[in-house]
């Protein structure tokens, strides 16, 4: 019995020291286990922190891009900035300009004294019913559509009806559109400087007129001319005097204070321009299917002297020399110009 129990004992001893020996191994296992852990963190920490350095580099290398780029795009837009402003200072300059061009020209709307003949007092008291005299030398019948060649032939220069000029001033025509021409505007031909605007809008719509032919009766500037400081100015509409029957004027505009020194009977011009020859104004009235004529106005007052029939209405009216070359609808006329008896 005694036997038993000590084999018993040595038996489990035997297992406890064995049970030990396990768990010093488990434990020894375990902390090389640990330690294998803590070295491949260590291990993934280290390439971590070898990405992260990588990364950094990454970011280092990509702040100095973007410092390089927005030092090139600074550098960009400084060179912008620069210039902008050049740009915007010449704009700038070029419009307060052409403000104070405006602003500084006098801006005056012309009177409309009366719808028939007007004129003041002292034109009347100066003026005389002298004027030149026309003598035919020829009538032809033109082409048409040969008004080019009737200037080359004759040796005339062209007339831009936009830009007008005489020996003292230029002339610009303005108004809402190409049609309305109302507006006029005054330089110094030698300088350049913008003198005077003078609007005739008041010239614009007769108060007598057919309704139903309101959309063509508005009248515009024809041409300009100045002579000693007074200006002569065609102003009419392009369609039936019935229509309108209080159109196509010579007005003469005294240009020191822009007033009107006299005003011609109504229907006396309407061709595309007019002459002055020495104190007389050639001008040009008609249209379809009514009386056609060359109109002679004294200067002095805007009376009407003297008419002469021609066959169609009047389109351009030169004077070179001592001839006077009138070209019409479908004929053109020379004539001898005469001096005032």
């Amino acid at each position: 019995m005694k036997k038993r129990l000590y084999i018993l004992i040595i038996v489990m001893g035997i297992m406890c020291t064995a049970c030990g020996n396990s768990k010093d191994a488990a434990g020894k296992r375990n902390e090389a286990n640990v330690v294998d852990s803590t070295g491949e963190a260590a291990n993934t920490n280290a390439d971590s922190t070898e990405e992260e350095a990588d990364k950094a580099d990454t970011a280092g290398e990509t702040a100095d891009n973007n410092a390089d780029t927005i030092g090139g795009t600074a550098e960009k837009y400084a060179d912008t900035t620069v210039e902008t402003p050049d740009k915007n200072d010449g704009a700038t300059e070029e419009t307060a300009d052409n403000k104070n061009d405006d602003a500084e020209a006098e801006y005056i709307i012309v009177e409309n004294p009366s719808e028939d003949y007007y004129c003041i007092d002292s034109a009347v008291l100066y003026g005389n019913e002298s004027v030149i005299s026309l003598d035919m030398l020829t009538e032809e019948a033109n082409d048409i559509t040969d008004t080019e060649k009737w200037f080359a032939d004759n040796g005339l220069e062209n007339i831009e009806f936009c830009d007008i000029e005489d020996e003292k001033y230029r002339y610009e025509l303005d108004g809402d559109d190409g049609y309305s021409r109302y507006i006029l505007r005054i330089y110094d031909k030698t300088s350049g400087e913008h003198l005077k605007t003078l609007d005739f809008s008041e010239y614009r719509y007769a108060n007598e007129y057919k309704e139903s032919d309101y959309d063509f009766i508005e009248q515009r500037i024809w041409w300009v001319q100045s002579v000693d400081d007074i200006l002569y100015v065609a102003i009419g509409h392009n369609t039936y005097t019935e229509s309108a029957p209080k159109n196509g004027y010579m007005t003469a505009i005294d240009l020191k204070d822009a007033s009107v020194i006299w005003k011609s009977a109504p229907c006396v011009t309407n061709a595309r321009n007019f002459a002055i020859i020495d104190d007389t104004i050639v001008c040009g009235y008609g249209f379809t299917s009514e009386p056609d004529n060359l109109n002679l106005l004294n200067i002095t007052d805007g009376e009407l002297v003297k008419q002469i029939p021609l066959k169609t209405m009047a389109d351009y009216i030169i004077c070179k020399g001592d001839t006077l070359y009138v070209r019409t609808y479908n004929t053109n006329y020379i004539f001898k110009i005469g001096k005032a008896g």
